[in-house]
């Protein structure tokens, strides 16, 4: 008999134009709003100015903390915290990618904290699902705007920190960091550059394939990762080479909401430990080029624990045969996948020498519930060529 949970709390309001709204639905939780952001650049400021005048018309006064980085440390959300307090902020307004919706998160955890016990945080707030602990002080109304289409932090309950202290990007989940409402407007996505685009379009492919493959399946999860990865496939190499594609835009953003729903449902698999390892060492290395650089070693090493579910996964790349024949072709469509959308597809390619490998080999000491410890150390040796 199947049993499973499903949650998603998030209000979606999707579709191009959207953004219009986002006064009146920020005013529905407080008057004076934190914004938070990366810093804005030329090509996307009169979108940010655009949403600036809509939250002023409807009477919401706005402080921006543009503070946020990449792969956000501590460091960040303090200061984003400080600019909460600061301002007397009663709502936070997160737009961006995921670092700044995941900065958001936290920011809106904390902001009516005393301080941030960071030790506490990553040992309490580490899992996923099961029996969690409640959160120090009440939240901050969140209200997410994503300006990607990969990451699905607007519909999950995960936010990634990176410590500094342990040279480690960290995963921190609470029922709690859903935010309220998500306005899912394509037009915010047009400007994006073309590297970015196939980064963020991976990220979305590898969170419905890990809950599509992982250990917690549901009718939900498996349906909703399925239709998101046929989404990115069918889609992503034409926005990457036609930015300007709105309606490949569109289905980009389906397909990450679907992707970020089936991953806080389903959970991640060894690519995203993986690629947090190497990422939290090499902040320079973007989160989805992370995961396009160890997934093709992963998938070989992996196909024959499922399959049959690895071989739907390469049919919707067009491989045929039989189950174990489509699944063992998977990885190689998953390098010509890469190549097309001009992602590289190994260690190498990137720079990462084995002896970085060896460095990094004590971070690998827990077993996932579908990868030990062993069999992660082996992908990222053999993510090397």
């Amino acid at each position: 008999m199947t049993s499973f949970n499903h949650y998603q709390p998030t209000q979606l309001t999707f579709g191009a134009g959207k953004i219009e709204q986002i006064g009146q639905l920020v005013a529905r939780y407080g008057q004076r709003c934190l914004v938070v952001s990366e810093p804005v650049f030329a090509a996307v400021e009169p979108a940010y100015q655009r949403i600036f005048a809509l939250l002023e018309q409807s009477g919401v006064d706005v402080v921006h903390f543009d503070g946020v980085v990449p792969n956000p440390p501590t460091e960040v959300v303090e200061l984003g915290r400080q600019a909460a307090i600061d301002g007397q902020c009663d709502v936070v307004l997160a737009i961006g990618g995921g670092s700044s919706i995941d900065t958001a998160k936290i920011i809106s955890a904390t902001t009516k904290t005393e301080r941030i016990d960071w030790p506490h945080w990553f040992n309490s707030y580490d899992k996923p699902f099961g029996e969690i602990e409640a959160l120090p002080a009440e939240v901050l109304p969140l209200i997410a705007v994503p300006t990607t289409s990969g990451t699905g932090s607007q519909v999950t309950h995960a936010a990634v920190i990176t410590d500094q202290a342990q040279h480690a990007k960290l995963t921190l989940f609470h029922p709690e960091f859903y935010p309220l409402e998500a306005v899912i407007d394509p037009e915010l996505m047009l400007t994006l550059p073309a590297r970015m685009t196939a980064m963020t379009g991976f990220d979305a492919f590898s969170h419905a394939f890990e809950s599509f493959t992982g250990a917690m399946p549901s009718p939900f999860v498996d349906n909703l990762a399925l239709q998101a990865m046929k989404l990115v496939v069918d889609n992503l190499p034409n926005v990457v080479k036609n930015g300007l594609d709105l309606d490949g835009r569109c289905q980009l953003a389906v397909a990450d909401t679907l992707g970020g729903i089936s991953l806080a449902n389903g959970g991640a698999g060894a690519p995203h430990p993986l690629g947090e390892i190497l990422g939290g060492k090499n902040t320079s290395l973007p989160h989805g080029l992370t995961l396009a650089i160890v997934y093709p070693a992963y998938v070989q090493i992996q196909w024959r624990k499922q399959p049959e579910r690895f071989a739907q996964v390469a049919e919707l790349f067009g491989a045929v045969g039989s189950a174990e024949e489509k699944a063992q072709a998977l990885a190689g469509h998953l390098v010509q996948f890469l190549s097309e959308i001009g992602l590289e597809s190994n260690l190498t390619q990137v720079g990462i020498t084995e002896q970085d490998v060896l460095d990094l080999e004590p971070a690998f000491c827990f077993d996932l519930p579908l990868t030990s410890a062993e069999e992660m150390k082996k992908v990222l040796h053999a993510s090397l060529v």
